[in-house]
């Protein structure tokens, strides 16, 4: 299924995401580290915010499957990617992306299902 690119171009340009569309209109958003398990990082946080906007606005979609690569979701975070977390400025900065994130996924208007196999330590919400 994850052979098939989103019409939008910018889509494969991820890459910490992998997002495909099968030919009945399912897409699939694969988290992952250079095609292997997905460890958390600001990449991925300011990625997935992106992905999940433009997935909200693509009417094509029937259905959202969220998935990881190769056998696991989310295997843990990264947190050097995100700088001083002991910093309250880059605390909100973590929290805003997170709260995008969850709007994001609010607004897509079609079934989002996760299809988590595998370790899932971080963001098994």
């Amino acid at each position: 299924m994850l052979g098939t690119y989103f019409k939008l171009t910018n889509f494969a340009a991820y890459r910490s995401l992998k997002l495909a569309r099968d030919t009945r209109g399912v897409p699939a958003v694969e988290f992952h580290n250079n095609g292997g398990p997905c460890t958390f990082s600001a990449l991925h946080d300011t990625e997935v915010v992106d992905a999940f906007h433009r997935t909200a606005q693509d009417r094509a979609n029937k259905i959202v499957i969220l998935t990881g690569a190769a056998g696991d979701f989310i295997i843990g975070v990264d947190w050097s990617w995100f700088g001083n977390v002991s910093d309250p400025a880059v605390c909100s900065q973590i929290h805003d992306g997170g709260t995008q994130v969850l709007e994001n996924i609010a607004n897509i208007r079609v079934p989002v299902i996760a299809a988590i196999e595998g370790r899932a330590h971080i963001h098994s919400d």
